[in-house]
């Protein structure tokens, strides 16, 4: 019974420390952070909203079935070098998949997917950008879970003013 207990912790170890990775930027000074539960999620979907207007009802859609955002930004080089330490880890780790690169604009953006239900909605939306926002040197890190449809991704995004939100329209027409 030890070593079975052993073993799946041994197996369940790089999942956690990689999630783990993460929660430290919450609460570092030197970033900005923004984590929406899916509580925040279903009490927007409350909000009385025109349900009959099929924009309306999509955004309804895709945010009643997402679990968490989490981002995380900084313009701090030490922050950045550790988040993009910490950003290749955990692609390496876990079972990411690129979708894919886009570099404009003095940006380096990479969004990485979990498969989901079928070929237009992923379990997990990943997305780092590197570059340069006003003048500035920043690094972004977006993690989405839940069941995320691609096609209205980005409305979401742009609508919580989410750095790097932009490049999430290119994720549309992949």
């Amino acid at each position: 019974m030890k070593k079975l207990t052993l073993a799946i912790l041994a197996l369940l170890l790089p999942f956690l420390s990689g999630a783990q990775n993460f929660d430290k930027y919450e609460n570092m000074k030197d970033v900005d952070a923004v984590v929406i539960t899916s509580k925040m999620f279903k009490l927007l979907t409350k909000i009385d909203l025109n349900a009959d207007d099929p924009e309306t009802q999509a955004y309804i859609d895709l945010i009643e079935n997402l679990q968490e955002m989490r981002v995380f930004s900084s313009t701090q080089e030490n922050v950045r070098k550790q988040m993009s330490a910490d950003v290749s880890s955990y692609v390496k780790k876990g079972g990411l998949e690129e979708l894919m690169r886009v570099t404009e604009d003095g940006k380096t953006v990479k969004f990485y997917y979990k498969p989901g239900k079928n070929d237009d909605y992923v379990s997990q939306l990943f997305m780092f950008m590197e570059g340069r926002e006003k003048n500035k040197p920043v690094s972004v890190i977006l993690n989405i879970s839940g069941e995320i449809n691609l096609t209205q991704i980005s409305k979401l995004a742009n609508d919580f003013k989410i750095p790097g939100g932009d490049e999430l329209k290119k994720v549309e027409t992949k």
